[in-house]
């Protein structure tokens, strides 16, 4: 444990934890999201296979199943719900699992639910929903774990124009899908983080590889994330 911990045995609103990122949710946290405590608005979606740091074994790993976490505030992942002004949570009395067992000085609380009964995206769109089946076509024509075996073949240099052209492609695919779930289904700008997760061109760019962005499209820009 750091020496500046050792002593601690309550939370002193450093604000620390929240500015290194949001929690990921699970399913005890969905009635928060019923109540609209928390929105669609404020969430990102990691697909799976998607790099992301992994608190329990300390490396940057692809993930293995789906999850929803906070989404961050501009381009770091401080957690949108921390206000810094007040160095404090905009939705203290109804904050996530993993809020409430965060402890700095004693991270076991925590560790024991990371990856554990967390929520997917169809938990909490309705059934019905048409920009439910969006989804399905976006994760079979855009797999993340397919983008991730195109990034690390560039990388091992074979074929390298063959292998740009193939992630452009889906940069395209990707592109698509978020511009008809907007202008023909109406989704709201400000929910593509959620449906949809972050760009390829974003995943792909924030890898070093060069890559194009689909004409008229703005591209979050978000740093890398944590699970």
């Amino acid at each position: 444990m750091p020496e500046f911990l050792e002593n601690r045995n309550s939370c002193i609103r450093c604000g620390t934890c929240c500015l290194k990122g949001g929690p990921t949710l699970h399913h005890e946290d969905k009635g928060i999201l019923l109540d609209g405590y928390v929105g669609h608005q404020h969430l990102v979606t990691l697909r799976k296979g998607e790099m992301a740091f992994d608190p329990v074994q300390d490396v940057v790993r692809p993930v293995d199943r789906e999850l929803i976490k906070v989404r961050g505030k501009g381009n770091d992942w401080s957690c949108c719900l921390y206000d810094r002004q007040s160095s404090s949570c905009t939705v203290y009395e109804h904050r996530f699992l993993e809020c409430r067992l965060l402890k700095c000085w004693d991270p076991s609380e925590l560790l024991s639910v990371i990856g554990k009964e967390t929520i997917r995206r169809t938990d909490i769109i309705n059934a019905g929903d048409p920009i439910v089946k969006v989804i399905k076509t976006h994760e079979r024509e855009c797999p993340l774990d397919a983008v991730q075996e195109l990034i690390s073949r560039f990388s091992r240099k074979a074929d390298k124009s063959k292998t740009a052209a193939r992630l452009n492609e889906l940069v395209r695919k990707d592109s698509a899908l978020r511009s008809y779930a907007i202008s023909e289904l109406g989704l709201r700008k400000e929910y593509e983080l959620f449906i949809f997760g972050r760009s390829l061109f974003t995943v792909i760019k924030s890898q070093g590889i060069p890559v194009h962005p689909a004409p008229g499209r703005s591209h979050d820009s978000s740093p890398p994330i944590a699970e």
